[in-house]
């Protein structure tokens, strides 16, 4: 398996890193890729700093958007299988190998914090 972990964020400087390092530990064969929304603070930065890969929209598209360029990202690059994660911290990382799991016949496998 070849995992990208995608996280769309915006103006998300105070938990970006945070996030990064909860996925480097849950996911430990994963690449981190921050797809930083035309952010007005130091997100993309501080992504950077954490050990993410990022790219930099220079204006927001919005999180359809972002991850348009974290699949054409993810199909260009080899990646088999990709994970969205917001930025905020309200996904838990390490909850992602549940999903991982339950993708036993290359299905399309979404989890849902409200059920």
């Amino acid at each position: 398996m070849n995992l990208l972990v995608a996280i769309p964020a915006l103006n998300e400087e105070k938990s970006i890193e945070f996030v990064v390092e909860q996925i480097k530990i849950a996911l430990l064969d994963a690449t981190i890729l921050v797809i930083d929304d035309g952010s007005s603070d130091k997100t993309g930065q501080i992504a950077l700093m954490a050990g993410a890969k990022v790219i930099s929209i220079p204006f927001n598209v919005g999180v359809g958007g972002a991850m348009r360029v974290a699949f054409k990202y993810a199909f260009a690059n080899g990646y088999t299988h990709v994970m969205q994660i917001d930025a905020d911290g309200q996904h838990l990382p390490s909850e992602g190998s549940q999903l991982l799991n339950a993708d036993t016949n290359n299905s399309i496998v979404v989890g849902s914090r409200f059920l």
